[in-house]
């Protein structure tokens, strides 16, 4: 059995070890990232006016959300994993954002369950009130961290969720009926009268 001089300065050191760990997961990756770096990164896809009032999150290995800063006006941002090839930030309503941890959640557990699925048994509740998504998606190579932007407006894009309305009711084109070069100049439905459906508003390329 441990003396008691001893347990003490065990429990001592691990206390410190914890909270070291927790200091780094909270402050990035490795890559010497810090957590104001990672929350401008996060924010980045929404307007300016936007971005104060947003809350921050990472999602774990298992795609449950760590809350990186709390937010004030109902917009919740995913933090990038720095750690893939990817640039990836996205931004949803607080009604909303929880549908997008669920898709993380699923695919990280290896499930064949799908978040429709457990939308229409009852399991996973979702508002039919439109909502707004922002997202900059692209190689890591894009985003400037010194100056906290995007190289290239292709890579981002805005969204209007329309829970189960299809194109026809929402009065825009579905997605098969716009071709792909052309998608960038006229908004369009994707997912049309699914959980997912929404307007894509894309934009041309800044090149």
């Amino acid at each position: 059995m441990l003396n008691k001089s001893l347990h003490k300065t065990l429990t001592v050191f691990l206390k410190l070890a914890m909270a070291s760990l927790a200091a780094l997961l909270l402050a990035g990756p490795a890559s010497g990232q810090s957590q104001s770096q990672a929350i401008a990164a996060a924010v980045s896809p929404l307007p300016a006016v936007l971005r104060n009032g947003a809350a921050v999150v990472r999602l774990d290995a298992s795609g449950q959300p760590e809350t990186l800063r709390d937010g004030t006006n109902g917009l919740v941002c995913i933090a990038d994993k720095p750690e893939d090839a990817d640039f990836d930030v996205r931004c949803y309503r607080d009604s909303f954002i929880h549908v997008v941890y669920r898709k993380f959640q699923l695919k990280a557990s290896g499930s064949s369950t799908t978040v429709g699925a457990e939308i229409a048994a009852g399991q996973l509740k979702l508002s039919n009130e439109p909502t707004a998504g922002f997202r900059c998606l692209g190689p890591t190579s894009i985003y400037d961290s010194s100056t906290n932007s995007v190289s290239g407006a292709e890579y981002c894009w805005e969204s209007l969720h329309f829970p189960f309305r299809t194109a026809q009711e929402v009065g825009f084109p579905d997605m098969s009926e716009i071709p792909e070069n052309l998608r960038p100049t006229v908004p369009y439905i994707m997912a049309s009268g699914t959980y997912w459906a929404h307007v894509m508003i894309e934009h041309p390329s800044s090149k």
